[in-house]
């Protein structure tokens, strides 16, 4: 992001300490351009703002209780509200998806320290240019934060030691009765040896984690109207579309894939919910890798991968299909691409683009194009998530990746990116990016597929990529007459506000 006035940013941290005073927010942390936010000890959730040296934003949320708010073992509130949230977040206005991960606890294997929540697929923070903008968003983040805390509540109770107190409820009515859960769950669900389980009076749930399998199951009506709540947030029109293997779950802004055998799952657990034995519809919440589903009283949360990238593998094996899906999944574009594209401003152009993706922190060219840089034409350093994450350990680590631009007026075949693994090792570099104006052929999507199990991290870009971002950064499109226009009326970015 590029922002004229760096002194604008000075004002971040006034406007921060002023949001969070108006919705009962602790700022534990604010120092160097890096906020750490929390909410309460009931609702738990903490919330990481942090910018970069050319302001780019990011943030992330940590799940955990750090006092002994909930009595016992505190697992049950971490996997259910950050469940509760993540769910919240993917329908709140424009949407966030997010990918959710266990802390496992330093002592005890059966239970949960915390849970990370990393947002992937974040539609407000694509076209941030200007001050202004930044600290619009950084507002919503805030109160976004806080109107789930405010629904939530208003749903269940809120479990805070007054209103407990004033209901005469005990918070040390924490059950770890097998029985009882087995009673409840076992017909739908084997117990497993690995698990956490347990019930409570406020919030009013049962809950069983199957750690294991990674299946969760709660029953609690006042969680399951807040769910049904949530649903209705969602100002996206969101559409379903069966796949090859799976279902398609699109919004304007949110790309998502449910596999059938996850939907299968989902199938035979409210089969048995259902007494009558027969199949109801229930809504799907899918994310990176979680899909939630509420009927009556019961919700269910699979660990499954549905994010983005298995929207894309999935898209690819589909692109030819009839017309409606073609409608759906890839509109008439309203952009014109230039026969010849200039090599040159198409390496630029993804330049800029990268500049503003929410998880870049820098990008470089080494050298000018068709000059020696042995095979890279771009340096970028990308924040992804860390497989090895533990509680002391942030879920993002930063990484040095080495990107490529093609173009050409046909697929972008194998024979065109060679050597891709060296490389990336030439560059002491731990990730490979590659842009493309059309299409890549399968032989090269199954060649840049194979990366990542070879410890290389990898993603790409082809012309619909490149599309969508153009669309929410249109007043790059002037810029690079040589690449591509525009059908349309451009929407210019009014600097000057």
């Amino acid at each position: 992001m590029k922002i004229d006035n760096a002194e604008e940013i000075q004002n971040l941290t006034e406007i921060i300490e002023d949001l969070c005073k108006k919705h009962h927010l602790t700022i534990e942390i604010a120092e160097d351009n890096y906020f750490r936010i929390f909410t309460d000890q009931s609702s738990g959730i903490t919330l990481f703002l942090q910018l970069d040296e050319n302001y780019n934003l990011s943030f992330y949320f940590l799940q955990r209780t750090y006092d002994v708010f909930y009595a016992g073992d505190r697992s049950d509130a971490h996997v259910i509200l950050s469940l509760m949230f993540t769910s919240f977040l993917r329908f709140y206005k424009t949407g966030i998806s997010c990918e959710q991960f266990d802390i496992g606890h330093p002592v005890v294997p059966d239970e949960i320290w915390g849970r990370y929540l990393v947002p992937v697929q974040v539609p407000i923070l694509h076209g941030i240019s200007t001050a202004e903008q930044l600290f619009k968003v950084v507002e919503e983040i805030i109160i976004m934060v806080a109107f789930w805390r405010e629904s939530l509540w208003y749903f269940t109770g809120c479990p805070c030691d007054k209103c407990m107190t004033d209901g005469n409820i005990s918070n040390s009515n924490y059950k770890y009765s097998l029985e009882d859960v087995e009673a409840l769950f076992s017909d739908l669900h084997t117990i497993s040896s690995r698990n956490n389980y347990g019930d409570r009076e406020r919030p009013e749930w049962v809950y069983f984690y199957d750690i294991e399998e990674e299946v969760t199951m709660i029953k609690s009506s006042s969680l399951a109207k807040f769910l049904n709540a949530t649903l209705d947030l969602c100002t996206d029109k969101t559409e379903s579309m069966k796949g090859e293997n799976g279902t398609f779950v699109l919004s304007d802004n949110i790309k998502n894939f449910v596999h059938d055998e996850t939907k299968s799952e989902m199938d035979e657990y409210f089969k048995k919910i259902n007494k009558n034995g027969k199949l109801k519809g229930y809504p799907v919440m899918p994310m990176e890798n979680m899909v939630v589903t509420v009927m009556e009283d019961y919700i269910i949360a699979l660990g499954r991968i549905c994010g983005f990238d298995e929207y894309k593998k999935e898209r690819e094996l589909i692109r030819q299909r009839h017309n409606r899906e073609s409608e759906l999944l890839f509109p008439i574009s309203q952009f014109i691409w230039k026969e010849k594209v200039c090599p040159d401003q198409f390496e630029l152009l993804v330049k800029a683009l990268l500049e503003r993706e929410p998880n870049v922190k820098s990008v470089r060219r080494p050298a000018p194009i068709n000059q020696g840089d042995k095979g890279r034409d771009l340096i970028i350093e990308w924040n992804v998530i860390n497989e090895y994450m533990s509680d002391t350990t942030p879920p993002k680590k930063l990484i040095k990746v080495v990107g490529q631009c093609k173009s050409g007026k046909s697929t972008i075949g194998k024979g065109k990116v060679l050597d891709m693994r060296d490389t990336v090792e030439t560059h002491n570099s731990q990730g490979f990016f590659l842009a493309v104006n059309t299409q890549i052929s399968s032989a090269l999507t199954e060649k840049l597929e194979s990366l990542p199990s070879q410890g290389i991290w990898t993603s790409w870009w082809n012309r619909e990529d490149i599309e969508m971002r153009l669309s929410k950064n249109q007043d790059l499109i002037p810029i690079f007459p040589n690449v591509l226009t525009s059908k349309d009326q451009v929407k210019f970015v009014d600097k000057n506000k």
